[in-house]
């Protein structure tokens, strides 16, 4: 069973990131580019005790799922959905610089997936970090990406009341790319369906209007064509009929 974490969770005093040094090769035009990854390392002596209880619960694919949950203080909500039943979103520790997944790359663990990813650019830092094969041995790390695994946490909305910060009512169909604690959603914004089925509504009238509209304003054109082409061979007959009566009389 999932943790609830119904106010945003704060890591005890003491605690400092857990982070190992990887690479990861990805492939672009048929070249292959080598990337230093800067991992979150769920294997370190002291990263349990700076999580919450039960965060590695489950299977692999569970870890850090959370519910009824809210984000960490001062991470950013992603990919925030709901359904007729809940509602569900990704967290991310925004004020460090990190963002929803590493788009292109296979990450080096699916530990890390879903993740968050910061890029670093060299001159930016230099951080010293045991290397991932776990040797004792240090490596320094100035350029790449720095990872750690993204939070999933979701929500009923019997949960909304007792649960801080206030999160965006969510209906059914509505879904936000990111949000952050105190941005206000106005009623009926990102909105996919409005409801349940607006959305849905709205591609039949499109679908209507293609099946329906368009062959009735093709046949009126084609009408209104023969129409002014008879008109056309009417009036040219009639001019044709005093040349052939004045021909006849000579």
């Amino acid at each position: 069973m999932a943790t609830a974490l119904i106010t945003p969770y704060v890591q005890p005093s003491g605690c400092i990131s857990a982070f190992e040094l990887t690479t990861i090769t990805t492939s672009f035009e048929s070249t292959l580019t080598t990337i230093t990854v800067l991992a979150s390392d769920a294997a370190a002596p002291d990263f349990s005790v700076c999580q919450p209880s039960l965060w590695d619960s489950g299977s692999t694919t569970d870890l850090f799922t959370f519910s009824p949950a809210v984000c960490p203080q001062d991470w950013t909500y992603y990919e925030m959905s709901s359904t007729k039943q809940y509602s569900a979103a990704y967290c991310c520790a925004s004020l460090s610089g990190f963002e929803f997944r590493a788009p292109g790359y296979a990450l080096p663990t699916p530990v890390l997936s879903p993740a968050c990813a910061r890029t670093i650019t060299s001159g930016d830092t230099t951080i010293t970090a045991p290397l991932a094969s776990h040797t004792n041995t240090m490596g320094t790390f100035t350029e790449g990406m720095i990872v750690h695994r993204a939070w999933h946490v979701s929500w009923a909305e019997s949960d909304l009341a007792s649960m801080s910060p206030s999160l965006p009512p969510l209906t059914s169909g509505k879904y936000l790319a990111t949000w952050e604690p105190g941005q206000i959603i106005t009623d009926g914004a990102y909105d996919h369906h409005n409801g349940d089925n607006s959305g849905v509504r709205g591609w039949r009238s499109v679908l209507y209007f293609a099946a329906i509209g368009v062959p009735l304003i093709f046949l009126a054109f084609i009408t209104c064509g023969g129409w002014l082409l008879c008109r056309k061979r009417i009036k040219r007959r009639a001019q044709q009929v005093p040349v052939n009566m004045e021909l006849r009389a000579k």
